[in-house]
């Protein structure tokens, strides 16, 4: 087995428990699964409303939360509402309404969440991803003590603990979050979202009443349809351009959904910038519905390269200065999402002659 397998990572199914949340889902947990990987991020598919998280920061590493409908052939058929807080401070926070298609950017500092899925179409589920720019996550959460005096708490992956058994590592079942939902209709309310939320969004819904400051807008962006004639694509499209969409933006990315056998890109390396190639089922409620077979060619030089071929839901580091070649869609049974995610804000490629491409 070559170095350059270590690259290319089949995901897997992972099953769970959570309330709301689709299962199997598809994660790809950083470093946990790949060594030296630099992201970290889910597809999770949610077909109920529920809220989740509180306000909490991550220190030095940006994350992109993103919205969109679930099945990725009805890209733009999004049939939900979803409330999330941004802000400084975790006491003053500004509120947005997600009613379509939408990626967040989270720098480091800026307080997030909560986010409450106030309405869910269960026909057609949302995905909820978290793409994080770094191998392993942890974010810090303020708290109140009881003498009045705040500290903030470290939690991310590998150090969360079982809340049932804190002598086990968190293994993100979802059993706790379930349950606690579970015993939310069993106090008679309406639902179980309505009743879980009273307690813990009542407070952010009250600061939603306190005029804007427009600080934060600049991190929210609806995604456009793009159109185009290219017959390989479904039309329009989705693509973030990073930071011609939005200024000091780390990241360039795109949903191509393949429609037919073809031929996508040319043989190209990237200079100083990590890039990676996730190949995914094209509806994401049904994340391992995955019928097509891919080959893509990788190598320390233009002139070696070791092919592989994909015929699962994947994800493909490409370090720096590794050439990629075209991927080649070999066979196709049903339609897949193709969605490379380049880690800066202006997306470069290097060709084998030299010339440097630059620009979306």
């Amino acid at each position: 087995m070559s170095k350059l397998s270590d690259l290319v990572f089949t995901i897997p199914e992972e099953h769970h428990s959570w309330y709301g949340f689709v299962a199997p889902r598809g994660f790809f947990r950083g470093t946990t699964m790949m060594p030296k990987a630099r992201l970290y991020m889910d597809f999770t598919a949610i077909n109920k409303p529920l809220p989740m998280e509180v306000p909490h920061t991550h220190h030095a590493v940006d994350e992109y939360i993103v919205f969109t409908n679930a099945d990725m052939t009805n890209f733009w058929e999004f049939d939900a509402e979803i409330d999330i807080w941004l802000g400084d401070d975790n006491e003053h926070m500004e509120h947005f309404l997600i009613d379509s298609p939408t990626l967040i950017r989270i720098p480091p500092k800026l307080y997030h969440c909560p986010i409450n899925f106030r309405k869910i179409n269960p026909d057609k589920p949302i995905v909820f991803s978290a793409i994080y720019m770094d191998g392993d996550w942890s974010k810090i959460t303020p708290r109140k003590l009881p003498n009045g005096s705040e500290d903030f708490q470290y939690d991310g992956a590998g150090v969360r603990r079982c809340v049932k058994d804190r002598s086990k590592e968190c293994i993100y079942c979802g059993k706790c979050f379930s349950e606690r939902m579970d015993a939310a209709e069993a106090q008679g309310e309406t639902s179980q979202a309505e009743a879980s939320t009273i307690d813990l969004l009542k407070p952010y819904y009250d600061m939603a009443n306190a005029p804007r400051t427009g600080n934060f807008d600049k991190y929210v962006f609806p995604f456009t349809p793009e159109l185009h004639s290219d017959p390989r694509f479904l039309s329009p499209r989705a693509k973030f351009y990073g930071a011609s969409d939005m200024p000091e933006s780390r990241l360039v990315y795109k949903y191509e959904i393949i429609q037919q056998p073809c031929e996508i890109g040319e043989l190209h390396m990237h200079h100083g910038v990590e890039e990676y190639l996730w190949f995914t089922g094209a509806d994401i409620a049904r994340f391992f519905d995955f019928d097509a077979e891919i080959e893509i060619s990788l190598g320390y030089s233009p002139d070696k390269l070791e092919t592989f071929t994909i015929t699962k839901p994947t994800i493909i580091r490409v370090p720096s200065e590794v050439w990629h070649s075209a991927v080649k869609i070999k066979r196709l049974g049903a339609p897949i999402n193709f969605t490379p995610m380049y880690q800066h804000g202006v997306y470069g490629r290097v060709l084998p002659d030299g010339k440097l491409v630059t620009g979306n």
